[in-house]
């Protein structure tokens, strides 16, 4: 029967946990290396929904994409997600950036669910980007639509009758690098989160951008990694029941 470590070193195999960037806090956040894994619940996010799920099941492991702890922890009141997985005896594990810059990674299997050709990438400890091309030039409404169809959620944009072929990818919060996918040809860059003030910078700098959400722009790759860690392990693998925090109407 796999323990945690084992999980842990699976995913380093693919991830590699020592190209995440340096302010990230990834890994085993919670628990035992050597405790047995029978369950495993699998989301994007750690939250006190997930945690009680994990528990209603009798998981060992709880796996996310986003990291539980970014921050010094002042307090632990038995109403945190924290408390409730450590009093229970369910570790966690999280795979986060090293995820989003791996070969098969949130990036590359985005760009795949979008039928995008990646034809570069541009990797360092600030930036992961994804130069890509459609399979034909296409007006950017158009675009939109097809990703609204494919990721679900709220999607927007900006650059009316724009039409576009190159598209930069960058999964989560990556409408900072509106300025390095400027600088690689892009038409667009398409990210998850994007404020204003961003879609202003766009504007000045004559570049489309596109913002489909943070939960959906990352959300599939949690699919893949759990297919990935069952097949390799006899091991439950579950996913949680989980949405997008945000609310729209």
């Amino acid at each position: 029967m796999p323990k945690v470590k084992d999980i842990y070193d699976f995913i380093d195999s693919f991830a590699p946990y020592d190209t995440a960037c340096k302010w990230d806090n990834t890994g085993i956040s919670v628990g035992d290396e050597t405790q047995e894994v029978k369950k495993i619940v699998f989301a994007l996010d750690i939250t006190g929904d997930v945690a009680d799920f994990a528990k209603e099941i009798n998981a060992d492991l709880i796996i996310t994409h986003h990291p539980l702890i970014f921050n010094p922890v002042k307090q632990l009141p038995a109403s945190s997600t924290l408390y409730k997985i450590a009093n229970c005896g369910i570790a966690h594990i999280s795979a986060h950036t090293n995820f989003d810059l791996a070969e098969e990674g949130v990036n590359t299997l985005l760009c795949d669910k979008l039928n995008l050709k990646i034809t570069d990438s541009i990797k360092s400890d600030d930036v992961c980007l994804y130069i890509c091309k459609t399979e034909n030039e296409i007006d950017i409404v158009d675009f939109v639509y097809f990703v609204k169809e494919k990721l679900g959620g709220t999607v927007r944009y900006n650059g009316k009758n724009t039409k576009i072929n190159t598209v930069a990818v960058c999964s989560g919060a990556g409408a900072d690098y509106l300025s390095e996918a400027k600088e690689n040809g892009a038409d667009v860059l398409l990210t998850g989160d994007g404020s204003h003030h961003d879609f202003l910078d766009a504007n000045e700098m004559g570049i489309a951008l596109i913002c489909a959400g943070h939960f959906e722009t990352e959300n599939p790759a949690i699919d893949w990694l759990l297919q990935k860690i069952e097949n390799e392990f006899a091991v439950e693998c579950v996913r949680a029941p989980q949405e997008t925090a945000i609310t729209t109407i």
